[in-house]
C-alpha cells in the first residue's frame, strides 16, 4: 500500500510538471495606435437670407442684464416731517440733476420723518465711500446714511 501512494504521488508530481512544461509565456501585446480623422465641414452660407443673419445678430447683442439688487443704503439729503415738504424738496433736488426720491420707514426709529435721498447703493463699502466723499466736497450739507433692513 505503501508503495502505491508513494508511486501515485511520484505520477502526480510527473503530470503536473509536464503541464506546466508545454505552456508558452505570453508575449507582450503591443499597444495599438489609433488616428483620428477629421473632416472639414463646409456650410454653404450662399443660401442665407441676410436679413435673418443681422436679425440672429442683434438678438445675440441683447442680453438682459441681470437685475440689480435692491438698494439698502441711501445718502439722505434732507428729512420732513410733512410729506409736502419733502416732495418739494426731492423735486429741488430733480431739477439740480439727482435721481432723489421721497423714502419712508414704516417702522423703527424715526418712522415718522420723510427722507429725502439722492442716492442709493446695494453695496456697503460703496456707500460709505459716496458719504465720505460727499462729506469732503461739501457737495450737500449734513448728508448722512440711511440703512434699510
Amino acid at each position: 500500500m505503501r508503495k502505491i501512494v508513494h508511486s501515485l504521488v511520484i505520477l502526480a508530481f510527473l503530470v503536473s510538471y509536464s503541464a506546466c512544461k508545454n505552456k508558452q509565456a505570453k508575449e507582450p501585446q503591443k499597444p495599438v495606435k489609433k488616428t483620428v480623422v477629421q473632416k472639414k465641414v463646409v456650410k454653404d452660407t450662399s443660401a442665407v437670407d441676410s436679413a435673418k443673419l443681422a436679425q440672429v445678430k442683434q438678438e445675440a447683442v441683447k442680453k438682459p442684464e441681470p437685475p440689480k439688487p435692491a438698494d439698502r443704503y441711501f445718502l439722505i439729503a434732507g428729512s420732513f416731517q410733512d410729506r409736502t415738504m419733502a416732495e418739494a424738496y426731492m423735486k429741488v433736488m430733480q431739477k439740480d440733476g439727482y435721481e432723489a426720491r421721497v423714502l419712508e420707514r414704516p417702522n423703527g426709529p424715526n418712522n415718522e420723518f420723510f427722507k429725502v435721498s439722492y442716492k442709493g447703493f446695494h453695496d456697503r463699502k460703496e456707500a460709505y465711500r459716496a458719504l465720505r466723499d460727499a462729506r469732503g466736497n461739501g457737495e450737500i450739507e449734513g448728508v448722512w446714511l440711511m440703512v434699510q433692513k
